[in-house]
């Protein structure tokens, strides 16, 4: 389940030919900005980080969002997958960086639950 008040950490595949140098590796971390939106059945999380995007592999647009304590790993410290997209539009404003990451898969949103 994605939590609309904690931090986020997004990972990208990694650009290789083997499973040792092709991993999921980070490359960001922000915060979601506003409530995801559905259109069509594509839901689109729109996320924040500062400064400028910087993907090693500008090949392949996948995109996982990470958040501590969800996915499979309640209740602990370690991050957790919350959902894969596919990164569909980028927007600099401001020293920021909007990520509009498009989540074709079924997701659970909630609040910040402590």
């Amino acid at each position: 389940m994605i939590r609309l008040g904690k931090p986020v950490q997004l990972h990208e595949w990694g650009q290789g030919t083997n499973t040792t140098n092709q991993i999921w590796t980070k490359f960001a971390e922000g915060t979601i900005e506003g409530k995801p939106r559905c259109t069509d059945g594509v839901t689109t999380a729109v996320i924040a980080i500062d400064g400028k995007l910087q993907k090693n592999n500008g090949a392949d647009d996948h995109v996982k969002i990470m958040q501590q304590g969800e996915g499979m790993t309640p209740a602990s410290q370690k991050w957790g997958e919350v959902a894969m997209g596919t990164l569909s539009n980028v927007e600099e404003s401001g020293g920021r960086t909007l990520l509009h990451i498009a989540l074709k898969g079924a997701i659970k949103v909630g609040k910040l639950v402590q």
